[in-house]
């Protein structure tokens, strides 16, 4: 397995972001920064970094799906957007109201709406006119520090420290409607990630969870486990679908294969490969959405560019 190492953080990395060409790579750190790494001549480089918003950790970074925009969100209680001017990525708005640490950033599919969760117990729905954005709601559905958001069209999923999955749609009475899943983990949900019609959620529980999500309803379809024996922090869908990755504070990640299909139609998985990537925690894994190429970063301040050549 080929293996590209990327080293420029001072401090743990908490989460990576592929820019939607598949030839950028967003990283953020407790180093208060953000990084980003373009692919030149088959090696990774940095290109910028972005360190002019946030006082304290970066704990989530999102590109919108066409590229135009970056969102970050800190620590500070800051969510942060940046906005591509043709060389570079600029800050263009510090949006302030979460009450605490901001855990995870989200663009809708169509980059009208940014979503972001937090310690305060509380999604913000933000929307924006004229490249002037603004709070459009405030959702504080769960009981618990909500850990991870994932859009899903113009449906955003939540998951938290109660071990709850919530679902939220917009309403024909112009509201966000909210509807909660206890979907049987027994611990914190630390991440989401959607592919199609599938759903996958990863879990201080050490399991995963995979869930078939249509006509409005959430069936639990595979519960994955016995791979790794501590929490799993994050969990990402290959671009085809055929494949998704898990990272775990056991300092590995496993690789799932597509192997069969069910009598009702859903997609059963088997484990194709473990391995060790880091000597510490891994905090995040994220496929190429153009190939098979996985990123991660860990506690050690690292990121790694797997070729699984699966």
């Amino acid at each position: 397995m080929n293996c590209q190492l990327l080293k420029d953080h001072k401090e743990r990395v908490w989460q990576i972001a592929w820019h939607p060409n598949g030839q950028i790579l967003a990283s953020c750190s407790s180093d208060k920064t953000i990084k980003l790494w373009q692919l030149m001549n088959d090696q990774y480089k940095l290109i910028q970094t972005l360190d002019d918003c946030h006082t304290k950790s970066v704990r989530s970074v999102s590109f919108s799906k066409d590229g135009q925009f970056l969102a970050s969100g800190g620590f500070d209680a800051v969510v942060g957007v940046w906005m591509f001017d043709g060389s570079k990525y600029k800050l263009i708005q510090q949006l302030e109201g979460h009450e605490s640490e901001v855990k995870g950033v989200a663009w809708s599919v169509d980059s009208n709406y940014l979503a972001s969760c937090g310690r305060d117990k509380t999604v913000w729905i933000w929307d924006h006119d004229d490249l002037e954005f603004s709070c459009n709601c405030v959702l504080q559905a769960h009981d618990e520090d909500v850990k991870c958001i994932k859009w899903k069209d113009t449906t955003l999923y939540s998951g938290s420290y109660d071990n709850s999955l919530i679902r939220y749609t917009y309403g024909e009475d112009d509201e966000w409607d909210h509807k909660q899943f206890q979907i049987e983990h027994q611990s914190t949900i630390w991440s989401i990630d959607i592919f199609n019609k599938l759903l996958l959620t990863t879990s201080a529980d050490c399991t995963a969870k995979l869930f078939s999500i249509q006509d409005g309803t959430i069936k639990p379809i595979q519960t994955l486990q016995g791979f790794h024996k501590e929490p799993i922090y994050s969990g990402s869908f290959s671009y085809d679908g055929l494949y998704f990755a898990l990272g775990s504070a056991d300092n590995k990640i496993s690789i799932y294969k597509k192997d069969a299909i069910d009598e009702l139609g859903y997609p059963h998985f088997a484990l194709d490969q473990i391995f060790d990537a880091f000597e510490f925690d891994v905090n995040c894994v994220a496929f190429n959405p153009k190939n098979y190429l996985l990123a991660a970063c860990s506690d050690d301040q690292n990121i790694k560019v797997f070729d699984l050549q699966l």
